[in-house]
């Protein structure tokens, strides 16, 4: 079994690859593209969370990285209710403790902003969940996760102001 302190350091470096990944998702003008850089950074957090053992956290990630893939490819709403489906059956087998629920809140609510054509509404819906996840984050004790949704909150916030200037300002 490998040390506490090796497994702790790994998890931290997969947050901060998926932390990286995450800003350059925000960091896109289109859907379609934002929605597949967070795909490879939801992949890299949802490995960061089963390093740190959070099993439950990891599985969201994991379907919320399907989830990212196939709303870039295949925006159709029914995919959404797949989703939404999913995500509820997750919780009902997987639910232990209420920090359970922080998870699923951030599923459903980036369910829903993922199937959205308007990436201002996907950005505000990303906004929710990303809230969700830092409380979540802190009370699981990893720090590079916190960092991680508040500078995703931050680089949401620029990408959005970005998107508002016109493409020759």
């Amino acid at each position: 079994m490998p040390d506490i302190s090796v497994s702790f350091a790994l998890s931290q470096l997969l947050a901060a690859l998926a932390f990286a990944g995450g800003i350059i998702a925000f960091q896109q003008r289109e859907r379609a593209g934002m929605l597949k850089f967070w795909f490879v950074s939801a992949l890299l957090n949802a490995s960061h969370f089963a390093v740190l053992g959070q099993y439950e956290a990891a599985l969201f990630v994991g379907l919320t990285a399907v989830r990212f893939l196939v709303a870039a490819l295949s925006p159709r709403q029914r995919w959404m209710y797949c989703f939404l489906a999913l995500s509820t059956l997750l919780i009902v087998l997987s639910y232990n403790n209420p920090l359970n629920l922080l998870p699923y809140l951030a599923a459903i609510v980036g369910t829903v902003g993922s199937f959205q054509k308007n990436v201002i509404v996907v950005r505000l819906l990303m906004a929710v969940g990303a809230t969700a996840w830092i409380i979540h984050n802190l009370l699981v004790g990893s720090p590079v996760a916190v960092l991680m949704e508040l500078a995703f909150l931050s680089s949401n916030l620029v990408g959005y102001l970005r998107s508002r200037k016109p493409t020759g300002a």
